[in-house]
């Protein structure tokens, strides 16, 4: 007599009580000779779809046990079969709007793309929140509320993937005048964090950072912790994390002066270093990471703005960290590149793992449009995003982010 084969779906739920039912057997030593190894159900639910996760967690307490170890959280992220997004932020009337599409993996063609909206807001009236570069699929706001004597800086968390609303985490009282903030991941330790690098006034001008605040997610007890910095300093831009190390561009020494050098924050251990730049390295050239290494993207022009009149881009990579060693790489921009991108200013967004540049208008009218510049093929896409013209205005302003 011939077997006949079933399909299942292992989303479906039949199907999951079912291997439950085996794997309860095999644990309480039941009769069931065949039952599934917990090993094997490990195997099974990295591949369950990212919404199957949080129902399989009522299952049972094998299930719950699995789901919640470290090592299952890792594989999950890195094995996952959705596909990278890219994420799109712009403020409205004291609301944050998110969109999200599917970034292009080795783009060979033009094309467009749909977008999904989400948007938060506060639970207090303030003004629109600064943006961390994202990690793991999370967003981390910063909100600023003014009090008297003093202000509060209130962070929140958010996944805009799934809609939810933000998670607050705990306010923190200060007198500084600026707040730069940094949202970083551990991958020894598993673990997210929240540094805030606090800035003191100076007559006028933004100041110097003696100090900065910390807070790690995950913890019984959220509470902030101060952590000293070697070397005064004032962050500059946005960063980027790339293997447990945090990096950004600041001013050192005298901030009126203008010298830039690159900060190096070891997120497990929360030490700072710093490294050395080139001397032709722009203080505006964005940080990218370039196959696990260290880059910097600048424009001919020696900064992070590219248009229709720019002749190539510069990528920076940094080594050999101890000995500060840099390659310099230069692409030049094809001469179609003048028919391709639009009058208005591009800015860097950053690297692909497929070695694509990044770059996107800060400021659209009506159609907003991407570029993927590939570095190995010297090609030039763009890629259209649909439906996020009608949040613009005549000011809007759109944030870019890769890889969440």
């Amino acid at each position: 007599m011939k077997s006949q084969q079933q399909h299942v779906s292992e989303d479906d739920p039949q199907t999951i009580v079912a291997l439950n039912s085996r794997a309860s057997k095999s644990v309480n030593g039941g009769e069931n000779s065949d039952a599934i190894p917990v090993d094997l159900i490990f195997e099974i639910l990295l591949k369950l779809p990212t919404k199957s996760i949080a129902r399989c967690r009522c299952v049972s307490k094998l299930w719950s046990s699995i789901l919640v170890r470290p090592d299952f959280t890792e594989l999950f992220l890195t094995r996952s079969t959705t596909p990278p997004q890219v994420l799109f932020s712009s403020p409205n009337n004291r609301e944050l709007f998110f969109f999200t599409a599917p970034q292009v993996q080795n783009p060979d063609q033009n094309s467009s793309l749909v977008s999904r909206p989400y948007h938060t807001k506060p639970p207090f009236d303030c003004c629109s929140p600064r943006i961390c570069v994202p990690v793991g699929g999370l967003v981390c706001l910063i909100y600023k509320r003014n009090l008297e004597g003093g202000n509060e800086i209130v962070p929140m968390i958010c996944k805009p993937s799934t809609g939810r609303q933000a998670l607050p985490l705990p306010a923190l009282k200060t007198t500084r005048v600026q707040v730069k903030s940094f949202f970083v991941y551990d991958p020894i330790g598993k673990l997210f964090k929240v540094l805030l690098s606090m800035i003191l006034p100076c007559h006028g001008n933004e100041g110097n950072c003696k100090e900065c605040q910390i807070l790690t997610l995950g913890t019984q007890t959220l509470s902030w912790r101060k952590i000293d910095c070697c070397i005064p300093h004032r962050p500059i831009y946005r960063g980027i994390c790339i293997d447990g190390c945090l990096y950004y561009q600041a001013l050192v020494d005298d901030h009126r002066s203008g010298v830039s050098t690159i900060v190096c924050f070891d997120v497990r251990s929360e030490t700072f270093r710093f490294v050395k730049k080139d001397i032709a390295m722009s203080s505006e050239s964005t940080l990218v990471n370039y196959e696990g290494r260290l880059g910097a993207l600048q424009s001919d022009r020696g900064n992070k703005r590219v248009n229709s009149q720019t002749r190539s881009l510069e990528l920076w990579v940094l080594v050999d960290a101890e000995k500060n060693e840099w390659s310099n790489n230069v692409y030049d921009l094809p001469p179609l590149w003048k028919n391709i991108v639009p009058k208005a200013e591009l800015c860097f967004v950053g690297l692909t793992s497929t070695n694509d540049i990044v770059l996107s208008e800060r400021n659209p009218f009506d159609i907003f449009w991407i570029f993927y510049y590939n570095l190995e093929r010297h090609t030039i896409i763009k890629v259209e995003i649909q439906g996020m013209d009608v949040y613009f205005s005549y000011y809007h302003r759109v944030q870019t982010y890769l890889n969440v």
